[in-house]
């Protein structure tokens, strides 16, 4: 009779739990980048030419970290010298003024190319222009001078 007892109680409780928290089992929910607490980076890699390699850009704020990989061998990209990427972080708290980095890598090189940026007080998207051709514009070569 103990038995009986202890299964049936075991087994309602697990009928109950699993009809209170089994339904969180079943949802399954995407980021989408709507709403009104995404932070958005757009970054758009320019210069690219029939000789540039696969470029991984890296978007990172706060604790947060986010990659994409512009394929060189992709058929879409063919015939444009620009690639635009939007990095969203739904549910992220920015400050106004807070910084964020954005970095390429190329494959050719693996040369780690960064910039910061602080998030702005208005209500937009953050954009970012990153030059990826392989000859250095007079202010990179400026900067390997000093």
């Amino acid at each position: 009779m103990k038995t009986y007892a202890l299964a049936s109680v075991l087994a309602l409780g697990l009928l109950f739990s699993f009809l209170l928290g089994g339904n969180s089992l079943l949802k399954v929910t995407a980021e989408s980048g709507t709403g009104t607490d995404v932070f958005k980076v757009v970054v758009s890699l320019f210069g690219i030419t029939n000789s540039t390699k696969d470029i991984l850009t890296i978007v990172n704020v706060g604790d947060q970290t986010k990659i994409k990989l512009y394929n060189a061998q992709n058929p879409a990209n063919e015939g444009s010298d620009k690639v635009s990427y939007v990095f969203t972080f739904p549910g992220l708290v920015v400050e106004d003024g807070q910084r964020y980095t954005v970095c390429t890598v190329s494959t050719e090189n693996f040369n780690l190319k960064c910039e910061h940026g602080n998030n702005s007080p208005l209500n937009r998207p953050e954009f970012v222009d990153i030059k990826v051709s392989e000859t250095p514009s007079k202010k990179e070569l400026e900067k390997t001078k000093s």
